[in-house]
């Protein structure tokens, strides 16, 4: 449970989107601003789901913030500082195609 607190701040505190896999669905959710921790043994992403259901969990390291109509949008890279923060937690990851993965097995 303390890995996936360290991991909600890490996601609030670089803004980044996240999304994730369940074993029993064969795809993933969308892409969503954060998750929840709703009660003990439960994260919620677009619905709650048993964190031992959890096959994976991506971060996105590149965050899209909206200025206004007429300024286009401000691209930052996070890449740095969610690494530095799962290797802070000790958390093992993988990147797939530009995206930071977090397996499952890791959070329960």
């Amino acid at each position: 449970m303390d890995r996936l607190i360290a991991l909600q701040h890490l996601i609030g505190n670089t803004c980044c989107k996240i999304r994730l896999k369940v074993y029993h669905e064969e795809l993933a959710t969308e892409w969503r601003g954060g998750f929840g921790l709703p009660t003990r043994g439960y994260i919620e992403v677009s619905g709650p789901e048993r964190i031992s259901d959890i096959e994976w969990i991506e971060l996105d390291p590149i965050v899209v913030t909206y200025i206004g109509r007429l300024v286009p949008p401000k691209v930052t890279v996070v890449i740095d500082e969610i690494i530095l923060g799962l290797n802070n937690e000790g958390i093992e990851y993988k990147t797939v195609k530009g995206s930071i993965r977090v397996y499952g097995q890791q959070l329960r």
